[in-house]
């Protein structure tokens, strides 16, 4: 049986062995573009969570710092004019103070979901530190609630004590709602500028002339 010459069959090959590798480019393009897709659906959503919940927690802080405020302003003009007696009248006085919670629901499942990992280095900065004091303000919330109402710490030997601890607390506390207060409107504002950039859309002319003369 005569061979066929190489001429003829070796371009047939190379032709037949480019078609596979461009086919195999092209599925592996697909899966990287269906990927990546993948992914920026992800972090919307996940920025969108983002902005919902830190519009919720900053209004039950705004909610609970007059209140808070106004607490410390009570024990501090009591304490000055010494009119706090006895423990059942301090008790009366901060059994009214009651923590705030706030949710991590979606930064906890932007981590679950890996989300994080593919976000902005600033954007994932910004929500950290958003995040971790928030949760510093919880514990402290928390922790501070149980000291001030703890019977240890409530006898009429320990009584000025307890109330110079609960000024110290609840000035810790305001400042804190006040600090979270700004961290939510700058973190919300980093999310929406990165929502605009995924989607493509331009600054605010307001934000584009901040950032061009600072």
């Amino acid at each position: 049986m005569a061979q066929r010459p190489t001429s003829v069959w070796l371009p047939q090959v190379m032709f037949e062995s480019m078609l596979i590798i461009v086919s195999i480019l092209v599925a592996l393009g697909l899966d990287e573009w269906r990927e990546d897709r993948q992914d920026a659906e992800n972090i919307e959503h996940a920025l969108s969570n983002f902005i919902s919940e830190i519009q919720q927690n900053r209004a039950r802080v705004e909610d609970a710092a007059p209140f808070n405020q106004g607490l410390h302003h009570v024990l501090s003009r009591r304490q000055k004019v010494q009119a706090i007696e006895s423990v059942a009248t301090f008790i009366n006085i901060v059994d009214s103070y009651s923590p705030v919670v706030l949710q991590a629901t979606a930064w906890e499942t932007a981590l679950a979901t890996g989300a994080l990992a593919r976000m902005d280095y600033n954007l994932v900065t910004a929500l950290s530190l958003t995040y971790s004091l928030q949760n510093r303000y919880q514990q402290v919330s928390r922790t501070g609630k149980a000291q001030m109402t703890s019977p240890q710490n409530l006898s009429q030997d320990k009584l000025d004590l307890a109330v110079y601890n609960a000024i110290r607390y609840l000035d810790d506390i305001t400042s804190m709602e006040t600090e979270l207060g700004v961290v939510y409107t700058e973190a919300e504002s980093v999310i929406r500028s990165a929502r605009r950039i995924m989607s493509g859309e331009p600054e605010p002319e307001s934000l584009a002339t901040d950032l061009a003369h600072p």
